[in-house]
C-alpha cells in the first residue's frame, strides 16, 4: 500500500526546484541592479550588503518557472532625511528617482514605478526593487506612494526565520508545503497573497499531528492542509516581525474546497496503489509539474 507516495512527491518537489542556471541568472540580474544604484547613491567600491534579496528567493521558497525576484536596496540614511523634506509625496519622487537611475543603465528595459516598487522586466523575469532604509531594530522602512506617501515597516529576517525554524524541527516540511502550494496558486489561479499562503503553511505544520513523519505522509499533509485552510475564510494573518495583519478574504474558498476534494480522492488512490489515477487527481491541483516517477 502507498507505494507511489514517495516517488510521486519526491519527483514533484524536484520538478519545482530552480535550476542552477536559473539561480545564477537571478543573482546576475540582482547584482546588475545593485551596481547601478550604488553608482547613484554611494561612492567607492560596490557593497553587495546594500542589496537584500527578499520574497521567495530570500526565503528559499522560489519554484520553477522562475518568478519575479524581489530586493530591498538600502539607501544612505541621509536620503531618508532628504525625502522627508520633500513637500509633496517624497516617496513617489524617490521611486521615480530610482527608476531614472535604472533607466540610464538599462535603456531598453520597460521600467515601471508603482506603489512601492520599481519593476525592471528583464527577458527571463523581472527584478522588483524596493528602496529601503535599515532600522536599528533590524526592520526596514520602505516607501509607499498611496495617500500622499508614507513609510512602512517590513521584517524579511523574521519572515525567513518563521520558515527556517520550522524546517529545522520538522524536516523542511514548511518549505516543501509552501512550494507545492505555489504550484496550486499558479495552476488554479488562487487569489491568495504568497505571504498569506506562507503564514498558513507554517501555522499548519506547527500543529499537524504527523509533522515528524517522512515524505511518505505528504499525501495526507496536502489533504489535511486544505481542510485546515478552509477554516480561515475571512480570517486574518499576522505578518512575522511587524505589527501588521492581512485579510484573507473568501474569494479562494471554492478553490480550496475543490483542492481538498481532489486530494481526498488522490489519497484513496495512493492507498490502493493506483498510481496513474492518483497522479491525475494531483495534477488537477498542482498542474503538469506533478508527474509520475518512472
Amino acid at each position: 500500500m502507498w507505494v507511489y507516495v514517495i516517488p510521486h512527491f519526491t519527483t514533484f518537489l524536484s520538478n519545482l526546484e530552480l535550476t542552477q542556471s536559473q539561480r545564477d541568472d537571478a543573482m546576475t540580474k540582482v547584482n546588475s541592479v545593485g551596481r547601478c544604484l550604488h553608482a547613484k547613491y554611494y561612492q567607492g567600491a560596490y557593497d553587495s550588503a546594500n542589496v537584500v534579496v527578499v520574497g521567495s528567493y530570500g526565503k528559499g521558497t522560489a519554484v520553477r518557472p522562475p518568478s519575479d525576484i524581489d530586493i530591498l536596496y538600502l539607501l544612505p540614511v541621509s536620503e531618508y532625511h532628504r525625502i522627508n523634506q520633500v513637500f509633496s509625496n517624497g516617496q513617489s519622487q524617490l521611486l521615480q528617482e530610482v527608476k531614472r537611475a535604472l533607466a540610464d543603465t538599462f535603456p531598453r528595459t520597460n521600467l515601471s514605478a508603482d506603489g512601492q516598487v520599481v519593476k525592471a522586466p528583464f527577458t527571463s523575469f523581472a527584478v522588483e526593487v524596493v528602496p529601503a532604509f535599515r532600522c536599528d531594530d533590524g526592520t526596514y522602512l520602505t516607501c509607499h506612494t498611496a495617500g500622499g506617501g508614507s513609510w512602512r515597516s517590513s521584517n524579511p529576517i523574521a519572515e525567513y526565520r518563521a520558515i527556517a525554524d520550522l524546517d529545522a524541527i520538522y524536516g523542511n516540511k514548511a518549505t516543501h508545503l509552501i512550494k507545492m502550494l505555489k504550484a496550486w496558486k499558479r495552476t488554479c489561479n488562487v487569489p491568495l497573497k504568497s505571504i498569506a499562503v506562507e503564514i498558513a503553511a507554517c501555522s499548519f505544520v506547527r500543529q499537524w499531528p504527523y509533522n515528524q513523519q517522512s515524505i511518505f505522509w505528504y499525501d495526507w499533509m496536502v489533504r489535511d492542509f486544505f481542510a485546515f485552510l478552509w477554516q480561515y475564510r475571512n480570517g486574518t494573518a499576522q505578518i512575522p516581525g511587524i505589527q501588521e495583519t492581512i485579510s484573507l478574504g473568501e474569494q479562494w474558498v471554492s478553490r480550496c474546497e475543490s483542492a481538498y476534494s481532489r486530494a481526498v480522492k488522490a489519497c484513496e488512490y495512493e492507498h490502493q496503489d493506483l498510481g496513474v489515477l492518483a497522479e491525475n487527481e494531483w495534477k488537477k491541483i498542482f498542474g503538469d509539474q506533478f508527474t509520475r516517477a518512472n
